[in-house]
């Protein structure tokens, strides 16, 4: 089981717990210019707005990624993290390969526990992130490339081969499994790559069987697609009945958060059904 803490709660995850739904909204790649330039003066209040609409419609925790040439991050993501977890009470993550922003951002979270996502197998990437992680407590999330292969590997062997790298050197910095979290790679449908959900599902399900809490960037897999929102939803409940612990995904989707229940209830992450009951009474 993997922990993250809060001011409000802390949230446990992994093999039988309930999923994890991340809010994946505060971003700014393809955001119009405007959204660009309000970062750079400094103003949050757009990304500290989507971070409330997102815990409002049931997701755990915020996800924030402002890397841009233009944008300070070093500066600002500590800053835009403390505004976060302030205004939601819920965990923060960090997704950056920026290192001196990766640590401000953890020392400004202190005394709670963050997660650091886009850790890839590459030596020099864990060697600079690594003892980071293990100084502030935080949890890692690795994303199964950088070793073997440069690129996405399209098998589950080749994605677990780079994940025990990953985990390997974890337990090297004293980084135990429980806080480590792998990315099973969730590829857009739109690129046509041959049995690439399959894939994506075979290594959720040896991840499980090892008890590594796994990940997917829900998002990607509607990219380029028309009603991109509708094949988010289908991958993601997909993904579920294969054991998957949680995802980046976009909280605005429609029928979310049910479905979400409904599917931890079906796969006795809620034995009792108290959160799908709990749902059900607030939704009338």
């Amino acid at each position: 089981m993997t922990i993250l803490s809060a001011r409000d709660h802390n949230i446990n995850f992994g093999p039988g717990q309930p999923t994890m739904l991340i809010n994946d909204q505060l971003y700014v790649l393809n955001k119009p210019r405007p959204v660009i330039e309000e970062l750079i003066v400094g103003n949050t209040s757009r990304f500290i707005e989507l971070a409330i609409q997102g815990i409002n419609r049931g997701m755990d925790m915020t996800a924030i990624l402002i890397t841009h040439p233009e944008i300070d991050e070093v500066s600002l993501l500590p800053r835009l993290a403390r505004e976060v977890h302030e205004a939601t009470g819920c965990p923060v993550g960090l997704d950056t390969r920026n290192i001196e922003a990766i640590e401000a951002t953890l020392a400004e979270l202190q005394p709670y526990k963050s997660i650091i996502w886009t850790v890839t197998a590459e030596s020099k990437m864990l060697a600079k992130t690594l003892p980071i992680a293990k100084k502030y407590g935080a949890v890692v999330a690795g994303m199964p490339m950088g070793q073997i292969s440069l690129r996405v590997p399209m098998t589950a062997k080749e994605r677990i081969d780079e994940a025990k790298i990953i985990l390997a050197a974890c337990e090297g910095y004293g980084i135990p499994a429980e806080d480590v979290v792998i990315d099973a790679v969730c590829m857009p449908a739109a690129l046509l790559e041959p049995q690439a959900f399959r894939i994506t599902l075979e290594t959720i399900a040896i991840l499980a069987q090892m008890g590594i809490t796994s990940q997917l960037g829900i998002g990607n897999s509607g990219a380029n697609m028309p009603a991109p929102r509708v094949i988010n939803l289908a991958y993601l409940l997909g993904a579920m009945s294969w054991g998957l612990d949680c995802a980046f995904i976009n909280p605005a989707i429609e029928n979310l958060i049910s479905s979400v229940r409904s599917m931890d209830m079906l796969t006795e992450r809620d034995p009792q059904c108290r959160r799908y009951l709990k749902q059900w009474r607030e939704s009338q």
